[in-house]
């Protein structure tokens, strides 16, 4: 009776080994994405794919823009453009 357990037990992990093996799955080769900004985590504005930094002053269609903090209260937040004199 105790050898038939033991050749039970041997069947059983045999069994759930070969059970683990088969649910096995493989995604295959993937291409790896690469961002290489050289302004990120800075705080600038873009505009036509160019960075500018607080202060700077560009006129858009005679409407002049300044970048400033996006939030008056934040001294290390985002950046946005906004009208001048507005």
């Amino acid at each position: 009776m105790k050898g038939m357990m033991i050749l039970l037990s041997a069947l059983c992990i045999s069994a759930s080994a070969q059970a683990f093996e088969s649910k096995t799955i493989s995604t295959g080769t993937k291409t790896k994405v690469q961002i290489d900004v050289p302004n990120v985590g800075k705080r600038v504005c873009f505009y036509d794919d160019k960075a500018y930094s607080l202060g700077a002053v560009i006129s858009v269609e005679k409407i002049l823009l300044e970048c400033l903090p996006e939030k008056s209260f934040e001294q290390n937040g985002a950046l946005s453009w906004h009208k001048v004199g507005a």
